[in-house]
């Protein structure tokens, strides 16, 4: 074992390396002496917003949390600082007071410049500013938020358990690629019988402390696992722990067990990632409601125990590499979506979380169900093509369209289906016009999040949500990829079917209603084309978010836009031509993408 001077020197080197990349070794060991080390416990402020910017910190063990009040007064997260990261150095230049609250949400070890020792490293090592200030340019360069940084150290806890515990913490370490396992026995193994146990106030628990925060620095990923009870091991597991991964058979009691009395019940603290294992995937979940609402967590995933892809789902969420799919609105275009899907399943490409806003969101939950491409196209077609919800007109005065064909099709396709007992993560967007706000569905009933998501204003009548009328989507965010990133996707695919110039909408003149009239009934295309008023609405709330749509796809890794302008809004009947359109453009694409390194680059297949 090295000894603690030494150790705490390794540490800070390698803390400190990523800040202060420009400069040697030679110079680093004349830093280290202006360092002031910081431990602080779970749940510890480092400072306070408002507080006066009194220097510079680099985290060296453990994770941060930096949480702003908004203007109502709710608290919110707005990023993690992991092991290698600065925070304060905007205070340190602007000299503003703190702009957000800093805490540790597992017991950390900090290193912190004051003021006035950081403008003498300036002054010996200026070129450190360039490094500085491109950190700083790439924080604000990110259009969307990312709050939830990869784990390092990850605790799994075991609730009520008839599938081999240890089994499952072999699958999920094998997923997150990491060597280093550690269990109280491996503990005992290395540092002593007993050690393991070792109360926090235990003068020998320092020594634990430092070994562990050693080995952290030392490798990427440690998975810790806890016993099968409350006992001090378990304690300590939870104490050093970025994520928490709670494992329960899904057929167990879902009430809380005696082993989570020892998290904390406040909001701060690392976060907690809930895994159901299934034996296998014959039907659908049922009852997750039930454990969410006896427990506060961030996240859940279902797992079959006959599907080993479904641990390396978990794997990737919990080190930052979950890749998302979303599908954009943009009716009958969006069948393109479809083929899209095809494409990536036959490519062995996964799909950790799917999401969409209107057609999208319609084509992402039968994706989320489990349902092949083949059979989304097959039902698509005899909802579309046969049935014809959208032609089912009524007198216009809550809506163009009558709801009961559409009511009897979203039956029919997603029954009485929660959204949270799908097995591949699933949201949709709204738009909420009491409140003017974008409104993420995440759990409760299937259909009725995705009718919200695709109810085109005065075409179909509003979703009712405790007094506040609910519509499409598309109005405010069609392409919902920069949901992706904040629901922890680290890799982000965008399949979008928006038209930025629709020749549909280039038109000579305004035909008069008997031309239109008459080109019904003759069923001959009429000589003046013009949109219909269905295509020139739904043309119209995609047009609201379109700005957003174009940072959005920027800030995609992966982008699918399949050629479809010749298909208008409304070409229902044009069904498996747009799939074919969607299936081809995306097989071009991933070919593509293979052949440059950026598929492997991207999402390392």
């Amino acid at each position: 074992m090295l000894a603690a001077t030494d150790s705490k020197h390794e540490q800070f080197v390698s803390a400190a390396s990523r800040l202060f990349g420009s400069l040697s070794a030679n110079a680093l060991d004349t830093i280290e002496p202006l360092a002031q080390w910081i431990q602080l416990v779970r749940g510890e402020a480092l400072f306070g917003q408002g507080d006066v910017s009194d220097g510079l910190c680099v985290v060296v063990s453990g994770r941060l949390q930096v949480v702003r009040e908004n203007k109502d007064g709710l608290s919110v997260v707005i990023a993690e600082v992991s092991p290698g990261e600065s925070i304060g150095e905007m205070g340190f230049f602007t000299r503003e007071p703190r702009s957000a609250d800093v805490v540790a949400i597992r017991d950390s070890l900090v290193v912190k410049f004051s003021t006035d020792a950081f403008e003498r490293i300036i002054t010996l090592h200026p070129e450190i500013v360039r490094d500085l200030m491109r950190m700083q340019i790439v924080r604000l360069q990110r259009p969307s938020i990312r709050p939830h940084a990869a784990a390092t150290s990850i605790a799994i806890v075991p609730l009520r358990m008839k599938t081999s515990f240890a089994e499952v913490v072999a699958r999920i370490t094998k997923a997150v690629g990491t060597e280093l396992h550690l269990d109280s026995a491996e503990i005992d193994r290395q540092l002593g019988e007993g050690t393991a146990q070792l109360r926090e106030q235990d003068p020998r628990s320092a020594t634990l402390v430092a070994w562990l925060n050693q080995h952290e620095s030392r490798h990427g990923i440690i998975v810790y696992e806890a016993d099968p009870g409350p006992t001090e091991w378990t304690e300590r597991c939870l104490r050093q722990a970025d994520h928490v991964v709670l494992v329960a058979d899904a057929s167990e009691d879902p009430s809380p067990a005696p082993i989570e009395s020892l998290l904390t019940s406040g909001s701060v603290g690392p976060r907690r990632t809930l895994v159901l294992i299934h034996p296998n995937g014959t039907s659908l979940p049922s009852g997750t409601k039930r454990w969410l609402d006896a427990r506060r967590v961030d996240d859940h995933h279902h797992v079959r125990w006959d599907r080993p892809d479904d641990f390396e789902r978990v794997g990737r969420f919990l080190t930052g590499r979950a890749v998302g799919l979303v599908l954009g609105g943009g009716g009958a275009r969006g069948f393109a979506h479809i083929g899209v899907l095809r494409a990536l399943q036959e490519a062995g490409i996964p799909m950790d979380m799917i999401g969409g806003t209107s057609m999208g969101a319609s084509l992402a939950a039968q994706h989320a169900m489990g349902w092949t491409p083949g059979h989304i196209e097959k039902v698509n077609r005899e909802v579309w093509v046969e049935i014809e919800p959208h032609k089912e007109f009524t007198l216009p005065i809550l809506s163009i369209v009558g709801n009961r064909g559409s009511t009897r099709v979203g039956q029919m396709m997603y029954g009485d289906v929660q959204i949270e007992d799908l097995w591949t993560r699933f949201f949709c967007v709204s738009s909420n016009l009491s409140t003017a706000a974008a409104r993420v569905h995440r759990t409760g009933s299937l259909l009725w999040a995705v009718t919200a998501s695709a109810s085109l204003p005065g075409v179909a009548i509003p979703v009712l949500d405790n007094g506040e009328l609910l519509v499409d989507g598309a109005l405010l965010n069609n392409v919902p990829g920069d949901i992706l990133r904040e629901l922890g996707c680290g890799r982000v695919m965008v399949s979008e079917v928006s038209v930025e110039q629709d020749q549909a909408f280039a038109c000579k003149r305004v035909p008069t209603v008997w031309e239109i009239v008459r080109g019904k009934f003759t069923r001959k295309k009429s000589l003046t084309p013009f949109p219909s008023m269905l295509e020139v609405l739904l043309r119209a709330a995609m047009l609201a978010s379109s700005r957003r749509e174009r940072e959005i796809m920027k800030d995609a890794d992966l982008v699918f836009h399949p050629p479809i302008n010749q298909f208008s809004l409304m070409d229902f009947q044009s069904l498996h031509a747009i799939v074919k359109v969607g299936y081809e453009h995306a097989q071009a694409e991933i070919a593509a993408w293979r052949d440059n390194g950026q598929l492997k680059k991207v999402l390392d297949v």
